[in-house]
Order: C-alpha cells, then structure tokens, then sequence
C-alpha cells in the first residue's frame, strides 16, 4: 500500500513532543498574539470542540442554553424594536390599575397629561435601575411589581379607612421591623397564598434577569450617561426641586385639604404621592401676622390660675384606641351598656364629646393635637405629624410639664420606632419610652392581637409608684386596634360570646362589632380601676381619657348607621377629665364639646398650671364653641392656624405679649 503523502500548513507551528498544540499557541506562532483575539479564538475553539463531543456522544444541549441561545439570536432584535411600546402600554396598565384602585371609570380624568405623569416617577426609577443593571426589560418588570404592590396596599387601606395609600405610608416600607410586619400581617388574608406567590414572582424576575442579556457595556457611555441624567433627576425628585415642582403642582394634582383621595381621584396615586413629597420638602411654617393679633385683641384669655397650695399634682393621659360611645349606633342603645364608668363620669359633667381629625386610623394626628395644642389643620403638608415634621423641639405638653419640674413617661405597647414615636416623644421632652419591648421584658400579656388594656395600667401605676416628685405619664393603648374580622384569641370566650348585639346584624358586622364592644369594655373598666387607683394613692391628680378615632367596623357601619345620619368621619369620640383632691378643678364642671387640641389646655387648668399658649387656645375654643356666623368661625380658625404657626416657629410670646 502506498502511503499518502500529507499536505502540511506552512504556517503551521512545530512543537515539542507532549505539547498540546492549542488555538492560542498557533495564533502565537503566526503573530496573531492579540490578547483580545487569543481569547476569542480560544474560546470559540473549546465551544465548537464542546458541540462535536455533545454531537458525537448523541446530547443536546440543556433546555435552558438552548433557550438562552434563541432568545440571544432571535428574540433581541424584537424586544429592542418592542421595548418603547411596552413601556407605553405599562404606562396605561397602570392608569387602569389606578382607575380600579380608587373605584372610577377608567376614562375618569384619562387625559395623556395624567397617564403620563402618574407614570414618570415610575419610569426614572427604572431607568436608573437600568442603567445599574444594563438591562431594559427587567427594570420595567421590577418597577411594576412595586407599583402593583402599592396599588394593593392602597385598595386594602381604602376597603378599611376609607383613605388611599398615603406618601407617610412609605414611612414603614423603609422601617421594617417586627411591629410593623405584625400590624401590617394581621391585616392579610392567606398569608400563606401570599409568601408563596411573592416567591414564585422573585423567581420569575430572576429568570428575566438572566434571560435577558445586557445592552451595553460596564462603564461605557450608555450607561454612563443613564446614570447620570437618572441621578440627576431622582435627587432633583428627593430634594423637591424643579422640574417636578412644574410638572406637579397644585393646579395640574388638585388636591383638598379634607381627604386624600381627590387627588388620587383627579391626577392618579402616583402623581399625588409625588405632589405631597415635594409639599412636605417645601414646607414653611407661614405665620398670618395680621390673623393672629385680630383675634388675639379680641380675645380674654383664661386668668392664670396659681397653683394649689398642696404638692404639683400627677398628670394621666390615656389615650384609648379607637374608644367609641356604641349608642351613637342604631339598635345599641337597647342592649348592655358596654363603657359605663365612662358614661358616668361624663354625665356627672366630668367629660363630653370630642372632634378628632382621623378616622379608622391614624392615632398620630388626634395625638399630635392633644400633646401640643395644636391643631393638625394648621399643617396640612403634614398629614401624619410625627413623621412629617422633623423638629429637633417640638414645643408641647410634656415639654412644658418637664420645665416645671415633673418626671415625664411615654407608654405604648408597640414598637417605638412605629410612627417614628421614639424620636418624636425625644423632641417633645419625654424622660422615658416605655414600649412594647419593655411590656414584653415585663412579662405583660396580651388579650387578642394586642398587648392588653390592663397591663397598659399595670405599667402606668409602676411608672407612677417609681417616682418620688410630680409625674406626667402619657399612655397610648393598643388593645382595641383591628383588625376586627377575626377570630379573637387569649380573650374572654364567655364574655365575648355574652356580648349583646342590634337584632337582625349578621355576619362580618356581627363579628367587627362583638370585637370591639368586648374591647371598648375592657378599655372603660380599665377606665375605672386606673380613677380608682389614683384616688388610693393620696396624691393630687388629674386624669384625662379620651378614644382617638372611631373604629373602622365597615360593614356594622353600614348595616346599622348612625343614629344623627351622618356619616363615620363625622361622629365624635367620648373624653373624661377628672381632678382628684389638692387640684383647681375638683368640682365637676359642665359637660361641653371639645376639639382634641383644647384637651391640654384643661389639663393644665384643673392642674393649676399657667402658659400663654393654652390659655389662648382655651380662650379660643369658647369662642368657637359659640359662634353663630361663618365669617365669624372662619376669622377665629385664621387665628388658631396662625397661632399654631408661631409657636411651631416659637415666636407666639413675641405676638402675645404686645397685647
């Protein structure tokens, strides 16, 4: 057999023996040693090496490189081209989704203007998400999914307090911690449904992520530039600077200083949230000079009362949760009486009937008014205050009570970081925070989903006990927060299977109203057995109580209504003040209507203590209690908001001492 002879390269490289003859060393010996396209060469070798193995050994490849493989050859070219489109039609899903959210049309107020603005914080956000990932689809992916989230959140707050997603909701978004996924958790339904679907969805944009390969290079122009003109624009958003100011104004967003919702109603959820952030980051605290000294020189402020000639007495504040009068209801005032101490005081005239500035929720804003006197109207860019105003002193009651000597105590059993209530009471000048990590160190139980009404009183009594000298205690309960349309659990069962009920109320109103009747009565014997202890104690006292809102029992509301035809925002809420032996106002005095901001004035006037600020706001409130024209209230609440003002800007004394 004759042998074949072999036609060898010219180029061809000689190596030793036991040399693997690689694509690189070629390229080396033919002088196309480039790094770039030693490596290049080298690697399209190995992969088309890698494809004859699988091909000879009879594997494909996996399902996923192959699917990799016609996304990256077919499919780019299409999402490049269909990218702007599904940005504009994600634009429009959200307008939808807006539209369903609020309970309108989704025609309602559809102009491109609107559609286009709810969706441009949206978009920036996912540019700049882009541009840190150098990918298109999944930013918008990612950015929807937040969107979606909000948009449930907001349907859910709108279902139980009537209010849409607010911008201080974000608030807890950024400050995760047990009590908010407690309070927040207690609010779901199928939790389980949920974990597992958020997981499904993560793993879902983690495909995306990885399915979709990157546009363009690290650190190349494209991405340089998207970072900068994102930066830009999110830190312009931040800081509430222009363009947004124009883009977001209040002639475009429309919004009222009654609800939050006309706003969401008229310009979507979004615009509206940014239109609050750039209010609360130009807020100004605007003093109406010319308000405040008309009705300052109107006005006869309460005469300062001297103080007692026995010790300063001990001041109480307790704030109950969602505290409600239930015959304000149809059908309740035949049944079992459920707050009796609380009727009884207020009709020995130690009480009345209070307007507070929230429903269903919102505890801040009632609080906010009857620790500083001042009304939340005078802040309408603040809506949630302890979050809101960011005030190193914030002049207040226990501010006041602290310079005059008094041990001042904050009690709530939650966290302290909830409604950023721990650096608000610092500002205020409270001594101590006593939260729900101390209620738990305690060993203090909870009855339902709350820490109880009773061990609330337990630490209020210790509280006072521990001090030698005159001591302010605020307390905040948590027993009777919702939700209402669950089961109860560490509670009562014979006593709450004994609650009576209106005849013919069935189903969830049955079950909101039997929680919180057995809640509210728990709060009023509370009531009771804290009047009681302080009357033991042989010291001077003063007691105030008072429920922050009315509870929001959606569907009994509906079922039952009221008895004045009004609707829930409207009803006022039951307050108790009562002066104990050695104070200024030991005899009851005559039951009256209160705004909740007038709460500290008679605080410290049955305590015999005298400040500028609150004997002009006692003043005031009288006038507003008696005015009969509009004109007339209206000048009065021009004051009261001016007066506010100044003494947020603690300019009030320079005002109240020229008169």
């Amino acid at each position: 057999m004759v042998p074949v002879p072999v036609r060898r390269d010219p180029h061809a490289c000689v190596l030793p023996q036991g040399v693997r003859a690689d694509p690189g060393a070629v390229l080396a010996h033919r002088g196309a040693d480039r790094p770039a396209a030693v490596a290049h060469e080298a690697q399209g070798a190995r992969r088309h090496a890698q494809w004859r193995q699988d091909r000879g050994a009879g594997v494909k490849p996996a399902l996923a490189q192959r699917l990799v493989r016609w996304v990256s050859s077919h499919g780019r070219h299409g999402l490049a081209a269909a990218l702007p489109l599904l940005w504009v039609a994600q634009a429009m899903a959200l307008w939808r989704l807006d539209r369903h959210a609020v309970g309108v049309a989704a025609e309602a107020y559809a102009g491109a203007g609107n559609i286009l603005l709810n969706a441009l914080p949206g978009w920036a956000f996912a540019l700049c998400l882009a541009a840190l990932t150098r990918r298109l689809l999944f930013p918008l992916l990612v950015t929807s999914a937040i969107q979606v989230a909000v948009y449930l959140a907001s349907l859910k707050k709108l279902e139980v307090l009537g209010s849409p997603f607010a911008l201080q909701d974000v608030y807890f978004l950024t400050t995760i911690n047990r009590a908010t996924l407690e309070l927040f958790g207690s609010y779901v339904e199928h939790p389980a449904w949920w974990l597992a679907a958020t997981a499904g969805f993560l793993g879902l944009l983690a495909a995306c992520f990885w399915l979709e390969r990157p546009w363009f290079r690290w650190f190349g122009a494209v991405q340089a530039v998207l970072l900068l003109a994102m930066g830009v624009a999110l830190y312009t958003l931040d800081a509430g600077k222009q363009p947004w100011a124009s883009f977001y104004d209040a002639q475009r967003v429309r919004p009222s200083t009654m609800s939050l919702t006309p706003a969401v109603v008229r310009s979507g959820l979004f615009s509206s949230l940014v239109y609050k952030h750039l209010q609360a980051r130009n807020m100004r605290f605007e003093i109406d000079g010319d308000a405040l000294r008309d009705v300052l020189a109107g006005l006869e402020p309460a005469p300062a009362r001297p103080l007692a000639a026995s010790a300063p007495p001990d001041v109480v504040i307790v704030l109950s949760e969602s505290f409600m009068d239930p015959r304000i209801l149809n059908g309740l005032s035949a049944t079992q009486d459920t707050i009796p101490a609380t009727r009884a005081l207020i009709g020995a005239g130690h009480g009345g009937t209070m307007t507070v500035p929230t429903y269903g929720g919102g505890t801040v804003r009632t609080e906010f008014e009857v620790l500083t006197g001042m009304p939340a109207e005078a802040f309408p860019d603040a809506f949630y205050p302890y979050v809101d105003l960011d005030r190193t002193v914030l002049p207040s009651l226990p501010g006041l009570l602290r310079r005059q000597g008094y041990a001042t105590v904050a009690v709530h059993g939650n966290s302290g970081a909830f409604w950023n209530r721990s650096d608000t009471y610092a500002s205020m000048g409270f001594d101590r925070f006593v939260t729900g990590r101390e209620f738990a160190r305690r060993g203090m139980k909870r009855e339902g989903t709350w820490y109880s009404d009773s061990a609330m009183t337990d630490i209020v009594l210790q509280e006072l006990a521990e001090h030698g000298g005159p001591t302010f205690v605020m307390a905040v309960s948590i027993q009777n927060h919702g939700p209402y349309t669950t089961l109860p659990k560490d509670v009562d069962q014979g006593a709450w299977k004994a609650i009576e009920l209106p005849p013919g109320l069935e189903g969830e109103g049955a079950l909101e109203l039997r929680n919180c009747l057995y809640h509210l009565h728990r709060a009023d014997a509370q009531l009771a057995r804290l009047l009681q202890a302080l009357e033991a104690r042989g010291r001077p006292y003063v007691l105030a109580f008072f429920g922050d809102h009315l509870p929001a029992l959606g569907s009994a509301y509906a079922s039952l209504g009221f008895v004045d035809g009004a609707p829930p925002e409207r009803q006022r809420v039951p307050w108790v003040l009562v002066a104990g032996e050695g104070t200024q106002r030991r005899a009851a005095s005559a039951t009256r209507h209160l705004y909740s901001w007038e709460l500290p004035a008679q605080v410290l006037d049955a305590a015999g203590i005298s400040d500028s600020y609150f004997r002009f706001i006692q003043a005031l409130g009288l006038r507003l209690e008696h005015a009969t024209e509009s004109d007339e209230e209206q000048r009065l609440r021009r004051g009261l908001v001016a007066g506010a003002n100044a003494r947020m800007e603690f300019k009030f004394e320079e005002y109240a001492d020229a008169h």
